[in-house]
């Protein structure tokens, strides 16, 4: 099963070292990556592109410099720094679509198939709750296969 650290995030790691953790919604992927203490949000060099991400501080090289998992609303993302961690968000292109990864590069490590399924079923309860407020989904159970949110019975109505 994929690992899981901080907020039952998913880590991603590289040679045995965390780089940074994700997590996604209907709307959006959030990467959470802890800097050294010493720099400051200042410090940082970071561009969102509807395909790439980097992040390096400035003057020199990018330390990330990846393909996105999906295509990103590089004008609606945005990064921040917030209780010690850089917090990159990405806006989807394509709202509902379960991505196996947050950043394609270094090894292109996704997520396993088992939570990848569990993932579909958390996209897919989370666009349930957005159709219907009034309704409670918390119980709901799925059987066999669960088919992607952002096509499951006509696709997701865009509002």
């Amino acid at each position: 099963m994929t690992a899981k650290g901080k907020d039952n995030r998913y880590r991603f790691e590289h040679e045995g070292r965390l780089i940074y953790e994700w997590e996604q919604s209907l709307d959006e992927v959030n990467i959470y990556i802890v800097p050294p203490e010493h720099v400051k949000k200042s410090d940082f060099d970071i561009v969102i592109t509807p395909h790439r991400v980097k992040v390096g501080l400035k003057g020199l090289p990018p330390f990330i410099d990846e393909e996105t998992g999906g295509i990103v609303k590089a004008d609606e993302s945005y990064w921040m720094i917030a209780d010690g961690e850089l917090n990159i968000n990405l806006q989807k292109m394509c709202k509902a679509e379960t991505w196996t990864c947050a950043l394609k590069g270094r090894g292109g490590q996704q997520i396993d198939d088992f939570t990848k399924e569990e993932e579909r079923k958390k996209m897919l309860l989370e666009r349930f709750q957005y159709e219907h407020p009034g309704f409670d989904f918390s119980g709901a159970e799925f059987n066999g296969t669960v088919p992607e949110a952002k096509d499951f019975m006509g696709g997701v109505k865009y509002h």
